[in-house]
């Protein structure tokens, strides 16, 4: 059956007509007339017309047929009526009959006027036709309604008054007002399937929830308008909420709404809600009806509306709307929930322009104000209709006054719905709220309950998540909608409108400046979070101001510093997270006995004295405190959890009670402490799961482990000076990691430590001297009294021969992993196909290896990158893995000739075939190439956008694989990348792209049908040849073609460009599988003794960090937020060493190591999304904005340079101006576009690139004089004019705006024309550095003075015609360079801007 939801009209009225005036025409007029009054849409066809009006009877939600004497006379009549009976038989309608002055007996049978009708049709038609069958059937079927029988002695105006009430009831629209529907059709298909309307089997009940204001009325209004016409009877009850707060005689007057909408008599009801629900299951038990309960927030008030499934007939449906989603699974009656979402970006926009211009789109030179208007709302209904009507009919001016206004005090009708959800809390769970609110958003789950517990609060989550208030994502991280965020502030705010320190809670930088400074902090104080913007400095706060705030409980500051430290701090602290700490010691009145975190990272601490008691402490962290020599008795924190002292260089040691004491320890850190020589002589940590000493060069001594330690720990020395473990290092029974690499000391692995149970990766690169170890535990132990449980072991760089590899698969039977890279053996020895377990094998840069036995038949992945001497006897043995159709089979190995029993050889052109039934089992083989030559596909890997025109012998590329069926990427849940070198194979089996799951899933979508399967690959290296194997014991060869299978007349639709799509987590993933310091590490190794060695080493300290380091500490419930300052802290400093070493003089060295801040960059975000996956990594669109200056600008620069006087230059002089004039345009970095992904407007830029060559990264803003920009512009290659791409009106609209801004800060430049350009250097070459410089700034929040903020991005001041910033340029004057150091510079700093660019 086919069920219609949309309709023009209410009711469709039928009935004989004629010209006459009958009494029968005066009847139905004046049904008709009340009906329309009572603003029921009622189609009546006119007086005399005689065709049948079907198609109205079907867009209709109610037909009402008027039977009188004459009625079957009309064959019209007739047929209206067939078509109405059909809707009693399938109840698809609501059907109604009046009989007016005829007996329904008489219609029935066919009696009197009836039967004289009938028998003058059958002469026409024949008696036995199926036409007159049908019209019979249809006056008998009719007959069997229940109808209105209107006869001699009835009052007929009564009788009208009646039947327009009834027929109201059916048809009356939902009492929620409905201007304007956006979203909702979308939605109404995702529950067609949970409502399963056309199911009559039983009761279905419905739940949408969600937080206010989110649209949940409106979608149920819009649900019952769609589908109400399909039930007997319907009912809306509006804001139950409401009503029920109005006690007892609210919910009687609302049982009784429900029932007299559904058109039952409630006279003689009686008053109480026990009689009313009585009455609810009596009435309405039979009858199949359609209920909507709006906004209920009480279990005992929808046990009064809904008992149970009995209280109505079968078929019927019940809809309910609450923002508490306990109360759906509380309730006795099963009920299937519905979530209401946010609306998309474009939605959004479309339902803020109907409320703001009464139509669809911005109205001219509105575009920008109304995606800005839109994006403050962040797609929540209400928001967007309140701020539309508010903003409707104004000024742009006004726009930006009032938007501005919102930003500090959200509007009063946005504010009070959504503080509905808040006042339901309990009293403790509104402070929980405020707190997340104001403090905690983006931060671990774990961290913000530990924090709270601290305070003596109980935070459950689920409270706060049914009533949609704050979430969980699946990073674990607290998540809230920004209206939700801002409604919490807005109630402290209200707290004291006027004075900030007599609120609760503070986080507004200004108004806490405005605190300290003016010492008017309270009692009322319970948190404070400092976290502005970009980076302050305080010097004129008063050190006293928090002795007033006697409750002061959370205390964060950061990126901020501070002249002094602060003369008292409250006793009332449980979290004191203040990096920079400004002072040497804590107040001396200083005792927060119940404090639960100390995080004061690169503070001037000196902790001369023992820690006095603290039982509640938990974590610590001291990272970066510079003055600290000597780790003091912490056996006060004797509940301490998590204790990080990274980088404290002038650490010596700890007091030897820190290894007796800890036993709740669980995470200990303290890499990089260069200066640390001993740790302690004895240590028993029971709890300890992560201890990390990397980089730590004086540490030689690994502590006397006093008793059995089974937690599962891992062990990290990276670099250190360790030379062996002590004997009692076998009590380590739960280790299970150990990474000692570069540990060139380390001489030997005692025989307990590599039978430790449950020890499975080892990881010794770079430990030459350990090869004797194997030898010896070889020599000394029998595999009859068991063997490691080593699976992963890397060994790369350490000078291993064929003979060490023996011993090591001899006594390692376990291995799953090997990493051997690096290395000088000639050969693997023959036992390696005796390691049955082995899957993955590392034999990369072994530059001396020539021959390969047979592999296990367990291997799977095989990295003989860079093996230029293996034999063709070695390359076949890999080649035949496929043949034996081995099983996710990946190989990686220079260039060898591609086997001729591969099918299908292609060249330039992705792999394409076509396959049905079963998704083909197949092999790939892929050659590649050189570099490609102006590349403009890059890959969305940082390493091939860093360094795209480094090659060496160890240069690798990064290949990804995406899958596209008819023209649709498959979506995986994680990238699958290969790292393959020029002039390299890469063999792979598709299978390797998926998991297991995934994979069946793809299978199981094949049928008989031909699909076209596409493997598109991304990378910077050109690819030769690929070819085909076809796994023949899993993919039948009439299943599979590599030419099109159809017949020659049938077209295919050619597919679109194949665009492989990528998801964060997924970019996420890619970064941390990163070996920075093959990419980079070499790199910065060669240049570390030169002048800029400061940053280099710097550098080089991150690069290896991040890819050696310890688990985040936010594993441990640390903060996620002050784990990312930290990063941001050290990548500021190595901006400021930059600043300073760069300034005056530029060399190539310096050059070069400022292209390395990108690897400060990347590690930066690398080590933030650890844990948290999102928001971190700017995914939003940036676009420079670029001033070009004109000619007369130009020389008049460069004449101010030299002097006024042109001729009182010097020969060389004249030949730099010269130079200058003759090289490309004058282009400074001057801003910045910021656009939220979201945005419109990155649609329409991204849009109109679409004919461009390049990617996104290269589009800019481009300024220029206005009469500059009407010469034609420039043919050359670098420079393409988009202008033509962007006839756009938000995009112009864009433009005109930051023209005139431009103009307004930057005098000098007269008048500028704005345009959209691609270029493939954004900057002339003497301004790359600075512009390096102030990008990085920007990123890091810590350059703001020079620029204004614009609400489109941010603007650069020029300053007496000058700009502020600073301008680096190369000495040209006595300075000798040759071609290729310039070009290599320019080759550094480009990829700098070019990664830059896209953060």
């Amino acid at each position: 059956m086919t069920i219609s939801f949309d309709f023009k009209h209410d009711v469709f009225l039928g009935y004989f007509s004629n010209n006459n005036g009958t009494t029968t025409n005066s009847f139905v007029n004046h049904l008709y007339g009340g009906l329309v009054n009572k603003g029921i849409n009622t189609f009546i066809k006119e007086y005399g017309e005689i065709k049948a009006c079907i198609e109205e009877i079907e867009n209709s939600r109610m037909s009402i047929v008027v039977l009188c004497e004459n009625f079957a006379s009309s064959t019209s009549c007739l047929d209206e009526l067939v078509k109405i009976t059909q809707y009693i038989d399938n109840k698809s309608r609501n059907v109604a009959a009046i009989f007016y002055k005829v007996e329904p007996s008489d219609i029935r049978k066919q009696k009197h006027s009836y039967e004289v009708a009938m028998a003058e049709h059958e002469k026409i038609y024949g008696k036995e036709s199926e036409m007159i069958k049908t019209w019979r059937n249809a006056l008998t079927r009719v007959c069997d309604l229940s109808g209105v029988h209107c006869k001699d002695d009835v009052y007929e105006s009564e009788l009208i008054e009646k039947i327009v009430k009834d027929t109201f009831t059916k048809v009356a629209p939902a009492p929620v007002q409905m201007k304007h529907i956006v979203g909702l059709d979308t939605r109404f298909e995702d529950v067609k399937s949970v409502l399963d309307i056309e199911s009559n089997d039983t009761v279905r009940v419905m739940g949408i929830y969600g937080a206010g204001g989110i649209g949940k009325t409106t979608f149920a209004a819009y649900l019952y308008d769609k589908i109400r016409h399909l039930f007997e009877a319907s009912a809306f009850l509006l804001h139950v909420r409401e009503e029920s707060n109005k006690g007892i005689k609210g919910l009687e007057d609302l049982q009784k709404i429900l029932l007299s909408q559904l058109g039952e008599d409630i006279g003689t009801m009686v008053g109480s809600t026990f009689k009313g629900s009585v009455e609810i299951k009596r009435r309405l038990g039979k009858r199949r009806v359609l209920l909507v309960l709006d906004d209920i927030d009480d279990k005992g008030n929808l046990n009064l509306l809904v008992g149970a499934r009995d209280w109505f007939g079968s078929g019927s449906r019940i809809i309910i709307t609450t923002r508490d989603e306990t109360l759906l699974d509380s309730h006795d009656v099963e009920i299937n929930k519905y979530k209401m979402e946010v609306l998309t970006y474009r939605d959004s926009l479309e339902l803020f322009c109907w409320n703001a211009f009464d139509n669809n789109r911005p109205a001219e030179n509105f575009e920008y104000m109304s995606n800005r208007a839109a994006n403050y709302a962040n797609r929540i209904p209400l928001a967007l209709c309140v701020i539309g009507s508010n903003l409707k009919g104004k000024s742009i001016e006004e726009w930006e006054s009032e938007l501005g206004k919102y930003k500090k005090v959200p509007h009063a009708d946005i504010q009070g719905v959504l503080e509905i959800s808040y006042y339901s809390l309990s009293e403790l769970e509104r402070k929980i709220f405020l707190d997340c609110a104001c403090f905690f958003k983006g931060e671990k789950w774990v961290y913000v309950e530990r924090i709270l517990k601290g305070c003596h609060y109980s935070p459950s989550l689920r409270v706060f998540a049914s009533k949609c208030l704050m979430t969980i994502d699946e990073n674990g991280c607290l998540m809230m909608h920004n209206l939700i965020q801002d409604m919490g502030r807005e109630v402290v705010r209200k707290e004291s409108p006027l004075i900030p320190g007599n609120r609760s809670r503070l986080w507004y930088h200004k108004d806490i400046l405005q605190v300290l400074e003016g010492n008017s902090g309270s009692r009322n104080i319970e948190g404070i979070m400092f976290h502005p913007p970009t980076h302050e400095v305080v010097d004129q706060w008063t050190n006293t101001s928090f002795e007033k705030m006697k409750n002061l409980k959370i205390l964060i500051v950061r990126n901020a510093t501070f002249s002094t430290g602060p003369s008292s701090l409250p006793n009332s602290l449980r979290l004191l997270d203040w990096m920079g700490f400004p002072s040497k010691s804590f107040p001396p009145d200083f005792y927060p006995e119940k404090i639960v975190d100390f995080k004061l990272s690169h503070s001037p601490l000196i902790l001369a004295n023992p820690l006095q008691t603290f039982e509640d402490l938990t974590f610590m962290n001291l990272s970066d405190c510079l003055s600290i020599t000597q780790m003091p008795d912490l056996s006060g924190a004797k509940n301490l959890r998590v204790f990080t002292i990274d980088r404290c260089h002038k650490l010596e040691g700890f007091h030897k009670s820190f290894g007796l004491y800890m036993s709740k320890l669980v995470y200990l850190s303290a890499s990089e402490c260069t200066m640390l020589k001993t740790f302690v002589p004895r240590m028993y940590f029971p709890s300890l799961e992560v201890i990390s000493f990397n980089f730590c060069k004086r540490l030689e001594h690994f502590p006397d482990v006093m008793r059995k330690m089974d937690k599962p720990l891992k062990i990290h020395m990276i670099n250190t000076g360790i030379k062996e473990f002590p004997e009692s290092i076998d009590k380590l029974t739960g280790l299970e990691y150990a990474d000692m690499s570069t540990c060139e000391r380390l001489i030997n692995l005692s025989r307990g430590f590599l039978l430790l149970p449950k020890l499975t990766t080892l990881k010794v690169d770079g430990c030459s001297q350990l090869r004797k170890s194997f030898r010896r535990f070889k020599e000394s132990h029998s595999i009859a009294n068991g063997c490691p449980n080593i699976k992963e072991l890397c060994f790369s760089k350490a000078n291993l021969s064929c003979e060490d590899l023996y011993m090591i698969l001899e006594i390692l039977p376990k291995l799953e992993y090997l990493n051997v890279s690096d290395n000088g053996f000639v050969s693997l020895p023959e036992c390696i196909k005796g390691s049955s377990q082995l899957k993955s094998l590392d034999i990369s840069f072994c530059r001396n290896l020539m021959d390969i036995p047979q592999l296990p038949s367990s291997i799977q992945k095989v990295d003989a990158r860079y093996c230029h001497s293996i034999t063709p006897k070695a390359s076949s043995m890999l080649w035949s893995k496929v043949c034996e159709e081995k099983q996710r089979i990946q190989v990686v190995m220079p260039k060898m000739e591609i086997p001729n029993w591969f099918y299908c050889v292609g060249s330039e052109d992705i792999p394409v075939f076509w396959a049905r039934r079963n998704f083909p089992v197949i092999a790939l083989a892929f050659e590649f190439g050189e570099i490609k030559e102006n590349d403009e596909i890059k890959m969305d890997t940082f390493t091939s956008e860093i360094f795209p025109g480094m090659s060496s012998d160890k240069s690798s590329h990064f290949v990804g694989l995406h899958l596209f069926v008819e023209g649709q990427e498959i979506s995986r849940k994680d990238y699958h990348y290969c790292i393959v070198g020029e002039h390299h194979v890469l063999m792979c089996d598709l299978r390797t792209l998926f998991n297991d799951e995934e994979w069946q899933g793809l299978d199981a979508s094949f049928g008989d049908e031909w699909k076209k399967i596409q493997v598109q690959f991304e990378s910077q290296l050109i690819i030769n040849h690929w070819r085909v194997y076809v796994y023949k014991q899993k993919t039948k060869d009439d299943d599979i073609q590599f030419s099109f299978p159809y017949s020659t007349d049938y077209v295919p639709i050619p597919s679109p460009n194949l665009v492989p799509k990528k998801s964060l987590n997924q970019k996420i993933k890619h970064i941390q599988s990163l070996d920075l310091v093959e990419a980079f590490g070499q790199y910065l190794n060669t240049f570390r003794s030169k002048q800029s060695a400061t940053v280099a080493n710097e550098l080089l300290r991150w690069c290896r960090y991040t890819r050696g380091g310890p688990p985040s500490a936010c594993v441990y419930e640390a903060s996620l937020m002050q784990e990312h300052e930290d990063s941001v802290w050290n990548a500021a400093l190595i901006l400021e060493m930059l600043m300073r070493n760069v300034v005056n003089h530029i060399s190539e060295t310096k050059v070069q190591s400022a292209v390395h801040l990108v690897v400060e960059l990347l590690t930066t975000r690398a080590q933030h999304v650890k844990e948290k996956g999102h928001e971190v990594l700017n995914i939003n669109m940036s676009m420079p904005i670029i001033l070009e200056e004109c000619e007369c600008h130009r020389f008049i620069g460069s004449s101010s340079q030299f002097g006024s006087s042109p001729t009182v230059l010097t020969l060389q002089q004249k030949k730099t101006q010269m130079g200058r004039q003759r090289e490309a345009p004058s282009r400074h970095y001057w801003g910045s576009v910021e656009l939220k992904e979201g945005d419109t407007l990155v649609w329409r830029i991204r849009k109109g690139k679409e004919s461009m060559r390049g990617s996104v990264s290269n589009i800019v803003v481009l300024l220029k004089c206005q009469h500059c920009s009407l010469v034609k512009a420039s043919s050359s290659s670098n420079v393409e004019s988009l202008e033509e791409d962007y006839k756009d009106p938000e995009v112009e609209d864009l433009l005109k705006r930051i023209e005139k801004d431009a103009m307004r800060l930057n005098k000098s430049q007269g008048k500028l024309k704005a345009c959209i350009i691609q270029m493939d250097v954004t900057v002339c070459n003497r301004y790359l550095m600075e512009m390096a410089i102030i990008r990085g700034q920007e990123i890091l929040g810590r350059f703001g003075s020079n620029f204004k903020k614009t609400p489109y991005g941010k603007l650069r001041v020029d300053i007496n015609g000058k700009s502020s910033n600073i301008t680096m340029q190369h000495e040209l004057e006595g300075e000798s360079q040759d071609t290729n150091s310039n070009q290599n510079q320019m080759i550094w700093v480009k990829s700098l801007l070019r990664w830059i660019g896209r953060s």
